[in-house]
């Protein structure tokens, strides 16, 4: 540790024990491995986790022991990703890297050990990030790893690294440290994890195409044609269907096949960003065609009573 640090900065540092233990609560006396570390003339508290913790409570943790020490305090991080990694440094938490990267905003330090291209900030959240909170939400899951989540879902595990990445950095409360190695527990509460959830959810609908005739393959139901085929809500004149990028090329959806503008089209087909089974099949989940209803069709009294009676009678 003090070898690392030392090595990047190109400057001595001088690591003690922390010795006012007593000033801390329990939770970090056996949380967390403390020293007093003196660098560029100035006295910090540097922390090392036991164990990996979440970046949410990491923060929150941060604060704290910065507050009953007095002191600047300095995470020293073995296990971290990117996305914690940008969280803290727009937040200014000080925090060493190891083998990555040195950030000491109080020095005006930023040091890269092992330089990467940077990630972009995530704006909003990925289609497999939605179908993974989704399909735990329908399935209950627990103590769910990326091992048999990559399972569930059909994608590498490396792509379920980054949808966990993605959550911690959201903040998602569903996360949890186990053996070192992080897994996914649902809310039993349904209604509950949905409301969680709902503010950082998109529409699943990438783009909408007005066709003069149906597809030609069979697809499953979407939009309020879905709503009307999980609930009590009429049954649209107009078939609304969806596929994904995986349908396209069997899709009639050239311009050839567009509506003109005014004229009523002989089906919609709205191309998805994912798609969960669900039930027999024929139409999306009721989730995502909660999502995938527009603003203006909420407005309706009687597509936001359906809404309510779909998501009762088939998600709760």
């Amino acid at each position: 540790m003090k070898e690392y640090i030392e090595r990047i900065l190109h400057q001595n540092v001088q690591i003690i024990p922390y010795k006012e233990i007593d000033r801390l609560p329990l939770t970090f006396r056996g949380g967390y491995s403390l020293s007093r570390m003196i660098i560029g003339g100035q006295e910090v508290l540097l922390a090392v986790p036991a164990e990996r913790i979440p970046l949410s409570d990491l923060r929150k943790q941060h604060r704290q022991m910065e507050a009953y020490s007095g002191l600047t305090c300095v995470l020293y991080l073995k296990n971290m990703n990117y996305y914690a990694r940008d969280k803290m440094i727009e937040e200014g938490i000080p925090f060493v890297w190891e083998g990555h990267q040195i950030y000491l905003p109080f020095l005006g330090a930023l040091l890269d050990d092992n330089p990467r291209q940077a990630i972009p900030v995530c704006g909003q959240i990925s289609f497999l990030t939605q179908k993974l909170l989704l399909t735990a939400l329908y399935q209950g899951w627990k103590h769910v790893t990326v091992t048999k989540a990559a399972e569930i879902l059909g994608v590498s595990k490396m792509s379920i690294t980054r949808c966990f990445d993605e959550l911690e950095a959201m903040n998602i409360p569903y996360l949890t440290i186990r053996n070192r190695a992080r897994n996914f527990s649902a809310d039993q509460d349904k209604r509950n994890m949905w409301e969680i959830i709902r503010p950082i959810l998109r529409t699943p609908v990438i783009r909408t195409y007005l066709l003069k005739e149906e597809p030609g393959i069979v697809l499953p139901m979407a939009g309020t044609m879905a709503l009307a085929h999980f609930s009590m809500l009429d049954e649209e004149r107009c078939p609304i269907y969806a596929f994904t990028k995986k349908e396209l090329p069997k899709m009639n959806v050239s311009s050839e096949n567009w509506v003109p503008a005014g004229e009523d089209p002989g089906c919609i087909v709205q191309e998805l960003g994912y798609y969960i089974y669900f039930q027999d099949g024929k139409a999306v989940d009721p989730l995502t065609a909660a999502l995938s209803l527009t603003e203006e069709e909420l407005t309706d009294p009687r597509i936001s009573i359906a809404v309510d009676e779909m998501l009762e009678k088939h998600v709760w």
